[in-house]
């Protein structure tokens, strides 16, 4: 999860501060996620980003994982993007 951006909304827009690692609570099986103006997100340890990249390069598929960099909440889509910068868009998840 290193290096996603920050969900958290400010003023209706989400933060989109990169996030960094900041703690491991093993006891609830956790990690804290954390961007520079202190906003803290949990994600379970060790999950595992499922879809991968789809973006053709030199016609193979780029294959990276990817990961949700912002959720627009006007259009109900959210915006993947993979270490490469190429960007996907699908529709909010139900539970986002």
């Amino acid at each position: 999860m290193e290096n996603r951006k920050c969900p958290v909304l400010v003023d209706g827009n989400e933060c989109g501060l990169v996030l960094t690692l900041a703690e491991r609570e093993i006891e609830t099986g956790t990690e804290v996620y954390e961007c520079l103006r202190g906003h803290r997100t949990g994600v379970p340890l060790g999950v595992v980003e499922k879809r991968k990249c789809s973006t053709l390069l030199d016609g193979k598929q780029c294959g990276l994982a990817l990961s949700v960099v912002e959720r627009e909440l006007e259009t109900g889509t959210q915006v993947y993007e993979c270490a490469l910068g190429h960007r996907t868009r699908d529709p909010l998840d139900p539970g986002s």
